[in-house]
C-alpha cells in the first residue's frame, strides 16, 4: 500500500517538475540567457547540432559540408537531433523539451533503482526529487548536449545490470550489454565498466568459480555492447581502415587536460581551453594537415583526424612518462575538477556550493544505512561512481561530466534526509497521541 502511494506521489512530483521546467526553460531562462551563457554553456554545444544539420541536409556525418566525414563524436545524439530536424521546424525548442522528458523518465527509473538499494521509507520519492532539482541537471536540460539522454541510458543499463545480478539469467546480461552499447553510442565513457563485474565478485568474497563466471558475464555484456555499436564500428573501419569503437576525440581531451593542468592559475579555465585549441591549430598547421581551424580541427581526410588525435594522445602520454609527478598533479586536480570545476573561479565556487552538500549527504547516507542496504546493489553503484571518476582523472575533467552520477548521489543523499523526516514525523505523531490521551 505504501509503495503504491509513493508511486502516486512520485508521478505528481515528476509532472509538477515537468511543468515547472517548461515554464522555466521557455518563460524565464530566455530573459537571462545572456547572463547564463557566458558562465554555463547552454544552447547548441560541442558541434552536435552542426553534424545533425549536415545529416539532415544529406551531406553525411560531418561538421561542415566541405570537410570530411568525421569520427570525432559518437553518433547517438547527432542522429537524434537530425531526427528532430527532419520532423520539426524548431528543433532547438524540441531538444529542450526532449531533455526534460529524458530527466522525467530517468526520475521514474531512479525511483525503482532506489528501492533496490535502500528499504528506507520515502527514499524512492526523495531521490528522484533531489535529482530533478539539482541545478546542474536543470542546466543540462537547457543544453543541446548529451548529458540528459546519456544519464537516462546509463540508468537503464545499471537497472538492467542489477536485475541480471539478481536473476543470473543470460538473457538479462544480454539486455544489459545491449543497453550499454546504446548508451555508449551517445557517450562512450561507460563502455569498459563490465570489467568491474569481476571486482564486484571479489568484493562480495565469491569463490574462484564465481570469479570465472563473473569474468564470463563481463565478457558477455561487453560483447553485446560492441554488437549494438557494430554499425558504427563497421562504418569507421570502412572509413579509416582501423578499429574505432567509439570516437576519435580522446587525444584532444588528453591535450586539453594536460594544458589546463600545466597552466592552471594563469587564466580562467574557459580562456585556457581556448588557448589549448590555439595550440592544436598551430600544431596541425606545422605538421602540414589540411583542415578548418576551430576549437576542434575539421579535417579534409578522416585518416588525418584520427592520426592527429592519436599523435596528441601519444605526446601527452610521453610527457607523463617523462614526469610522473606531473601526471600525479594533473590526475589529483582532475579529481577536484570532475565535481566542481567551472569556466571561471566564480562558477567553480557556485559548483562547490551545489555539489558539496550532495556529496556529503551521500557519504552520510551510505554510512547510516550501510548495514541495511542491499549489498550487491550498493557495491555496483559505488563501483560505477569510482569507475566514472577514474575514466576522467587521467585525461580531462570538469563539473558537467559528473552529471551522470547525480542520480546515484541522490539515492544516497536521500537516506539521511528521509531519516530526519521520518523521525520528525514519528515525534509529531507521538506528541499528538500523548496530547489526545491527556
Amino acid at each position: 500500500m505504501e509503495r503504491k502511494e509513493n508511486r502516486r506521489r512520485l508521478a505528481i512530483a515528476v509532472l509538477a517538475n515537468f511543468v515547472l521546467m517548461l515554464t522555466f526553460a521557455f518563460g524565464i531562462a530566455p530573459r537571462f540567457s545572456d547572463h547564463i551563457r557566458p558562465l554555463y554553456s547552454i544552447g547548441p554545444v560541442d558541434n552536435y547540432h552542426s553534424i545533425a544539420k549536415n545529416i539532415d541536409n544529406g551531406d553525411g556525418y560531418r561538421f561542415t559540408p566541405q570537410t570530411s566525414l568525421t569520427l570525432m563524436r559518437e553518433p547517438g545524439y547527432p542522429f537524434f537531433l537530425a531526427g528532430l530536424l527532419r520532423v520539426f521546424d524548431n528543433d532547438h525548442e524540441l531538444a529542450i523539451v526532449a531533455n526534460i522528458i529524458f530527466t522525467s523518465l530517468a526520475a521514474f527509473l531512479l525511483s525503482s533503482l532506489a528501492r533496490s538499494v535502500s528499504a528506507a521509507r520515502w527514499v524512492s520519492v526523495a531521490a528522484p526529487l533531489l535529482f530533478m532539482l539539482h541545478p546542474g541537471v536543470i542546466l543540462s536540460e537547457l543544453r543541446y548536449g548529451v548529458e540528459s539522454l546519456f544519464t537516462l541510458l546509463v540508468l537503464v543499463f545499471l537497472w538492467l545490470l542489477l536485475k541480471a545480478l539478481c536473476t543470473r539469467r543470460t538473457a538479462d546480461y544480454v539486455a544489459a550489454g545491449l543497453a550499454l552499447g546504446v548508451a555508449s553510442a551517445v557517450r562512450s565513457t561507460a563502455l569498459l565498466f563490465p570489467a568491474f563485474l569481476i571486482v564486484h565478485a571479489l568484493i562480495l568474497k565469491s569463490g574462484w568459480k564465481s570469479l570465472v563466471r563473473a569474468a564470463g558475464r563481463a565478457a558477455l555484456v561487453l560483447a553485446c555492447a560492441l554488437i549494438a555499436l557494430s554499425p558504427w564500428i563497421i562504418r569507421n573501419e570502412m572509413l579509416v581502415g582501423k578499429f574505432v569503437p567509439t570516437a576519435s576525440v580522446q587525444g584532444i581531451a588528453m591535450q586539453v587536460g594536460e594544458y589546463l593542468c600545466v597552466h592552471a592559475g594563469e587564466k580562467d579555465m574557459d580562456e585556457l581551453d581556448l588557448d589549448a585549441a590555439a595550440v592544436r591549430n598551430r600544431l596541425a598547421l606545422e605538421q602540414g594537415y589540411r583542415f578548418q581551424g576551430d576549437y576542434y580541427q575539421f579535417f579534409y581526410d578522416p585518416k588525418d583526424e584520427l592520426k592527429f588525435s592519436h599523435a596528441l594522445g601519444q605526446q601527452v602520454v610521453h610527457e607523463y612518462l617523462q614526469s610522473p609527478a606531473l601526471f600525479a598533479k594533473c590526475a589529483s586536480e582532475n579529481l577536484f575538477n570532475f565535481w566542481f570545476a567551472g569556466k571561471n573561479r566564480a562558477v567553480t565556487i557556485a559548483n562547490l556550493c551545489i555539489q558539496l552538500p550532495y556529496l556529503l549527504l551521500a557519504l552520510l547516507g551510505v554510512a547510516l544505512d550501510f548495514r541495511r542496504m542491499d549489498r550487491p546493489a550498493l557495491i555496483l553503484l559505488l563501483l560505477f561512481v569510482a569507475y566514472t571518476v577514474a575514466v576522467y582523472a587521467p585525461i580531462h575533467a570538469q563539473a558537467r561530466y559528473s552529471m551522470v552520477l547525480v542520480p546515484i548521489l541522490s539515492i544516497f543523499a536521500a537516506v539521511p534526509i528521509c531519516r530526519l523526516l521520518v523521525s520528525r514525523s514519528e515525534r509529531l505523531c507521538s506528541s499528538r497521541s500523548e496530547a489526545a490521551r491527556s
